[in-house]
């Protein structure tokens, strides 16, 4: 009797649990679509083949020029992959440190091998459009083997321009800087976050050229021009927000994989340690939703393409959501949603103090060209306008303008109240010889330090 009565508790203790995992499930799965719904109302696409970029002609885009088309022509690992990928590769390294207002003093340029495969390059680099044959589809393991290619590129038109710079051939450098922008600026529609964290990172070769010949004097009026209409059209929010969307939709994709397909179960389940065939449906709904949601709801929402603004408000409350999740009564429960989430903030940071870069380096040609006339800096930044630059960026963090003075020994200071929104008097703050862009410091543009 005692044994039927045991066996009767643990059936109606089964059926409780089943029940249970049920509403759950449906709850959760619930959650998700009446969310998805109405933001599909609202426009708001979810699915990956939305993020793929118009196919264009062969012969008007840079991508089938001779240099990237065998890297999609031929299988990885094969010698001619091998040979297109490595072809770039140099093994001298030269620190672009411009931010702590470090010159690249000495540069030797010992490539002649390279000379006449640039000059191939800058005739491809005006082809007008750019598209990569990316499998899009593959989602987290699409392959970009082009990216290491292209900036291996820029950093050889990069270290040129500096040593034709020192040498005083400012046509041969400022024409050499304008490819390496025009390099980077050929993945600002590739959205992939790291498509385009490399897009910043070749931007940050060409502001270290500029940067030196601005400190020394040497750019002319029609150069500061030709830098001026480059820099002004760059926009990184907008690659940003392109890359966040194929990320929570990669996300997507690979969460209906498993669900629908069970494309990946298995590794799933060894992975977490679980079985998939029941309860965690649960588990997989309530991630799902929480990705989408954050990314949608809390980062996407603090970009502001139109204005130029980020939110640091709403980029910390994306961060502070996470760290909920991880905090949670059982964080294992968003294992999923833990780590396909980004960084955001760290993410943001690198974005906003680029695009930063890019407007003080268009705010400060058109300063040169007034000093250039003038013989003397303005005293304030709407003197600049018309004449010399159309619209003035504002801080990308408040309504207010870059902070800027004129200083007597015919200098200028301007910067930015970064991502703390404080004036810290327009110095960085430096810890382990690295700048902290976060929590403390201004984002100035810099003057010429000494060792």
């Amino acid at each position: 009797m005692l044994i039927k009565r045991i066996a009767i508790g643990i059936g109606f203790l089964i059926i409780i649990i089943v029940l249970l995992a049920l509403g759950l499930n449906r709850a959760s799965q619930s959650e998700w679509k009446n969310w998805k719904s109405e933001w599909q109302a609202e426009g708001e696409k979810f699915d990956i083949s939305s993020n793929i970029p118009n196919k264009v002609p062969d012969h008007h885009n840079f991508a089938k020029s001779q240099f990237f088309a065998p890297l999609f022509a031929n299988d990885i690992g094969t010698p001619e992959f091998n040979e297109a990928r490595d072809r770039f590769k140099i093994n001298k390294s030269i620190k672009h440190d411009w931010r702590k207002g470090k010159q690249r003093n000495s540069i030797s340029w010992e490539n002649a091998f390279f000379e006449s495969d640039l000059a191939q390059l800058a005739k491809d680099i005006k082809r007008p459009y750019c598209r990569f044959d990316i499998q899009y589809k593959d989602g987290y393991e699409a392959q970009l083997p082009h990216l290491s290619t292209i900036k291996n590129i820029a950093y050889l038109f990069s270290i040129r321009a500096g040593e034709k710079l020192i040498k005083k051939d400012t046509i041969g450098s400022m024409q050499d800087t304008l490819n390496v922008i025009e390099l980077g600026e050929k993945l600002r529609l590739e959205p992939f976050l790291l498509s385009q964290l490399v897009r910043i990172s070749i931007l940050e070769m060409s502001l270290q050229t500029f940067w030196e010949g601005q400190v020394n004097g040497q750019w002319s009026d029609r150069q500061l021009i030709a830098f001026q209409e480059k820099f002004r059209n760059i926009d990184l929010l907008k690659g940003i927000k392109l890359a966040l969307k194929l990320e929570r939709n990669s996300a997507n994709q690979w969460f209906t994989n498993i669900n629908q397909e069970k494309k990946g179960a298995e590794e799933l389940a060894d992975m977490l340690g679980l079985n998939l065939n029941f309860a965690t449906r649960y588990f997989l709904y309530s991630n799902q939703y929480q990705i989408n949601k954050i990314i949608t709801e809390d980062i996407l929402s603090g970009i502001d393409i139109s204005n130029q603004k980020v939110s640091a408000k709403q980029i910390k409350i994306a961060e502070k959501k996470i760290l909920q999740l991880k905090n949670s009564l059982l964080p294992s429960r968003y294992a999923i949603a833990l780590m396909l989430l980004p960084n955001c903030e760290i993410m943001m940071l690198k974005i906003s103090q680029a695009q930063t870069a890019l407007n003080q380096a268009n705010i400060v040609a058109a300063l040169e060209r007034y000093r250039l006339k003038n013989n003397k800096y303005p005293k304030k930044l709407s003197t600049l306008k018309p004449d010399y630059i159309s619209e003035i960026p504002g801080d990308l963090f408040h309504e207010k303008d870059l902070i800027y003075q004129s200083n007597q020994e015919n200098s200028f200071t301007i910067y930015s109240r970064g991502f703390n929104e404080k004036d810290d008097g327009g110095k960085f703050y430096i810890k382990n010889n690295k700048i902290n862009f976060s929590s403390k410091g201004d984002w100035p543009w810099p003057k010429i330090t000494k060792d």
